[in-house]
């Protein structure tokens, strides 16, 4: 016990102190217990940053910045109470390789939303990294640790004369001392971006001197260089985003995000040309040995690199050569039928928890990156995996025609079930709240505070809004609907 706090499991732990998985018994929630270790809270200069991280984030009303319950000191120790996010942080996730850009891209633009608000607010968070981004299993990211964060203007804190924060993505300025803007945080969201991408920090040195010297002298880096499955235009992001002079950067993290959603959708429309682009095709296409590899999700690159690897094997040049040539011989319309079987393969989708909703098509000869998102497809067109049959409400009532907004139509007007445990009215509740919230549909990741039948304070580990529950809404790669999670199991389609 930590005061009215039952401690259940320990999440993580940093320079700042512990962070725990703890249930708060005279609000009978779970929640996110931040506690700053003992000798520190006797440490005034470690106090003020503490303590101004919870009035800093506490004051911050945006859905991408964990919300703040409580704070204060017990026993002598300092603490935060704040939600609980089931997920994991963007490190974890980066562990077993880059996103796909789509997904990066998606993650990375949430952040900046985030960030434009604090800075609106004069706040300035300087320890942007991959670390500090939770990511639920819905991609709905939160920012977080404002233990650093820094108000404009205001005397900057430093350990034992240590620049605070993690070199791997810090601004040139930032080592010659020079104030603090919001153009620090756009630097370092600039690099958890390529991160993102490439799967490697921006500049990956042996040493700490080089590493600064690279922040402050070297080119930024490019990540199609690194991961040739990331298109060609997100380098003009990275440049820019990461140039050594503030000013040259973008003007707001937000405009970051928007210039990485722009480099998306141009690199899904820049076509391959010339030779080089015919012996990738070559590559990629040649008949394998064994069984197909099927395409599934993020396994992309580790087999780009895989066939890129192979590419360096004496023996195997002149069968890349020989097939080049044939398919340079073959004609044009091979090429272009295999351009039109991508363009007509059903792409594989994925929910929250990384379950197949449409079936894989027949194994060709052909392993292929993910498409972006597509515009949204009109609601009779498509309808998700309802779960049908009465509900396990007192009323067992059935829905399977699911729920249809009046006065509203097209995508996300209507919705259904999408889990067992969720009731008919709670998926009529969802629906009416999202667009009493947003005014219509989006694939874009939001947050719905939506009532149910019961409490939400009554169940245990759920997300809440007072008596509401906070689910997380999005669209998620080639699905027609948007999927939102939350409460105890329950998932409600918007289709």
């Amino acid at each position: 016990m930590f005061g009215k706090y039952k401690l259940t499991a320990l999440i993580g732990r940093g320079g700042m102190g512990e962070v725990y998985e703890a249930y708060d018994t005279s609000k009978n929630r779970s929640v996110a217990l931040k506690i700053l270790p003992e000798q520190l809270s006797h440490d005034e200069q470690f106090r003020a940053r503490f303590q101004r991280e919870s009035h800093a984030a506490a004051g911050l009303q945006e859905p991408h910045i964990i919300p703040i319950h409580d704070w204060g000191e017990i026993d002598g120790n300092l603490f935060i109470d704040m939600r609980l996010v089931q997920g994991q942080d963007l490190h974890e996730a980066l562990k077993s390789g880059p996103l796909e850009p789509a997904r990066a891209v998606a993650i990375v633009a949430q952040v900046g939303v985030a960030l434009d608000a604090a800075h609106a607010q004069g706040l300035i968070h300087r320890d942007i990294k991959p670390q500090n981004i939770l990511v639920t299993p819905a991609d709905f990211a939160y920012l977080v640790d404002f233990g650093i964060a820094e108000t404009v203007g205001e005397t900057r804190l430093t350990v034992a004369g240590s620049a605070i924060g993690s070199f791997c993505y810090m601004a040139p300025e930032r080592f010659e001392d020079l104030p603090a803007t919001p153009a620090v945080d756009v630097y370092s969201l600039a690099g958890v971006l390529y991160e993102a991408l490439t799967g490697d920090t921006p500049f990956g040195v042996s040493s700490m001197e080089k590493l600064i010297a690279a922040h402050v002298s070297a080119p930024p880096p490019r990540p199609s260089a690194v991961n040739h499955r990331v298109p060609p235009s997100f380098d003009d992001v990275i440049a820019r985003g990461m140039a050594k002079e503030p000013d040259d950067r973008y003007g707001s993290a937000g405009a970051l995000g928007r210039a990485a959603e722009r480099a998306l959708r141009s690199g899904a429309q820049a076509p391959s040309t010339g030779p080089m682009a015919v012996t990738q095709e070559a590559v990629l296409t040649a008949p394998p040995s064994g069984p197909h590899p099927v395409w599934q999700g993020d396994r992309s690159w580790q087999a780009t690199q895989q066939i890129s690897h192979q590419s360096s094997r004496p023996w195997l040049i002149p069968v890349v050569i020989a097939v080049a040539a044939a398919l340079l011989l073959g004609g044009i319309g091979v090429v272009i039928g295999l351009l039109a079987q991508q363009k007509s393969a059903p792409p594989t989708s994925t929910g929250p928890a990384g379950v197949s909703t449409v079936a894989l098509p027949a194994p060709t000869n052909r392993t292929e990156p993910p498409s972006p998102p597509p515009a949204p497809v009109p609601q009779s067109a498509v309808r998700p995996p309802l779960v049908l049959g009465r509900d396990s409400s007192e009323s067992h009532e059935s829905c399977d025609d699911g729920f249809s907004l009046r006065n509203a139509a097209g995508f996300g007007s209507h919705a259904g079930r999408g889990t067992a445990e969720t009731s008919c009215f709670f998926a009529g509740s969802v629906l009416s709240s999202y667009w009493n919230q947003y005014g219509g549909a989006s694939r874009d990741a939001r947050t719905v505070s939506a009532p149910g039948k019961v409490d939400c304070r009554s169940v245990g580990g759920a997300q809440c809004d007072g008596p509401n529950f906070v689910m997380q809404c999005a669209a998620y790669g080639s699905d027609g609907w948007i999927t939102c999670t939350g409460g105890r199991n329950a998932k409600v389609y918007l289709y």
